[in-house]
């Protein structure tokens, strides 16, 4: 994915499988669409509707979410999170339900 914007980082205090299962349990709990789950690159992609910029006249959508998680140590771990912009996309449909950035990563616990 070479368009991508960041939209959170965090350290943790956790070692790198247990980081990674838990952020998959926690999106299915969601019942976030997880369309990739590589343990080995350390990424999950998930599909859901997302606005990372809202600047006054202008909107970008994101349908994608990337979550990359890297080893820091054997009890650390680093989660980005970012957003995949749509270039193609400029509004949404009445049957569409955008997800709040900040209020996903609360009840990620990120």
């Amino acid at each position: 994915m070479w368009l991508k914007e960041l939209v959170h980082s965090a350290t943790f205090d956790c070692d790198y499988a247990t980081t990674f299962a838990s952020l998959a349990s926690k999106l299915a709990e969601l019942k976030i669409d997880v369309v990739k789950k590589d343990k080995d690159s350390g990424e999950i992609v998930a599909r859901c509707l997302t606005c990372p910029v809202n600047v006054i006249l202008w909107r970008c959508w994101s349908d994608k979410l990337l979550f990359v998680i890297k080893r820091i140590d054997t009890a650390k771990t680093h989660v980005k999170i970012y957003a995949v912009p749509n270039l193609f996309r400029y509004r949404t449909r009445k049957d569409e339900e955008a997800v709040e950035l900040r209020e996903l990563i609360s009840q990620l616990s990120i």
